[in-house]
């Protein structure tokens, strides 16, 4: 496989990932969280295990295969629970922002593992992103910590389980580039993430009662599984033979694509000052990548004007 097409594959991921905020939402309002997750993720390993199977184990390095499962599990479990235990559908959108401080944090991941030279630019397009969040919290009244903090007490498990799983998956990104050397057993790891759902389930609920499932509800439920299994099989095989610098800039678009279609999901309008956080926290994760890699860019926006 051409680094050029592995890199396109990892962006379909980008893409199909944009639809899970509103998906999943729509669905744990029918199902509520517990079952939404828990269908969503039993499907999607059922559909990875069909298509891609468990790869040998045995040829995965032990320790990136210990510490990226851990990783891709508690992840995925503060997303989705982040996403579904949202009280209104603007919350859940507004959440899905939270998540998407990732591709800064990658930034400052790269830098801390040497992969990357800092850069104090750095800071300042993490503090941008961070001050998008702030203003989608404040709306459109004047600054103040006191008003953010209230609307993050509305509902802060959400919020907390959004920035910790943001964080996570930053460093899961980082180690899987590192370490996995060309491995993807992503299959595994959906099957590892549903065996923890149904025990949760089973020890707190026990054996759950299935409940009506509609036909719509059922499509929206075979989406969200299908878009959740593929998109985490393309980003893995992005991230390990594709351009990853490409594909982090790429996903920093992904607040804003992932707010149209969760708005267009969910049927919800977004306020102004929403879009203006929504821009900053894709600003912010631009200005880490540009300070980071520069001499690259500089070099290839020199090739461009010498080829013309």
């Amino acid at each position: 496989m051409s680094k050029n097409l592995a890199t396109l594959i990892g962006f379909s991921a980008i893409l199909q990932w944009s639809s899970i905020v509103g998906l999943l939402k729509k669905i744990s309002f029918t199902l509520g969280p517990d079952l939404s997750v828990l269908f969503m993720y039993s499907f999607s390993a059922v559909i990875l295990l069909l298509l891609f199977r468990i790869p040998n184990l045995k040829q995965v390095p032990r320790n990136y295969l210990f510490f990226a499962t851990i990783l891709f599990v508690v992840y995925e479990l503060c997303f989705s629970y982040a996403i579904a235990l949202a009280q209104t559908a603007q919350q859940a959108i507004e959440i899905s922002l939270v998540n998407y401080l990732w591709p800064s944090l990658t930034i400052a991941a790269l830098i801390l593992f040497k992969e990357l030279k800092f850069n104090f630019f750095v800071i300042i397009g993490l503090a941008i992103s961070l001050s998008g969040i702030v203003l989608i919290q404040t709306g459109n009244e004047s600054f103040n910590w006191a008003t953010v903090f209230a609307n993050v007490q509305i509902n802060p498990i959400s919020y907390i389980l959004a920035f910790l799983g943001a964080s996570l998956w930053a460093l899961y990104c980082v180690i899987t580039r590192k370490y996995s050397q060309g491995h993807n057993p992503i299959a595994f790891f959906f099957l590892v993430i549903s065996f923890v759902l149904w025990l949760k389930m089973l020890v707190f609920h026990g054996i759950p009662e299935i409940p009506h499932i509609d036909l719509n509800t059922g499509i929206l439920m075979l989406m969200v599984s299908t878009v959740t299994a593929l998109g985490y099989a393309a980003w893995n095989i992005g991230i390990i033979k594709g351009n990853i610098t490409i594909l982090v800039t790429l996903s920093y678009f992904s607040p804003i694509f992932s707010s149209l279609i969760s708005m267009f999901i969910l049927q919800t309008n977004l306020s102004l000052s929403f879009w203006h956080g929504a821009i900053l926290v894709t600003v912010g994760s631009l200005i880490c990548w540009i300070s980071t890699s520069w001499p690259q860019i500089k070099t290839k926006l020199q090739l461009l004007k010498s080829a013309h």
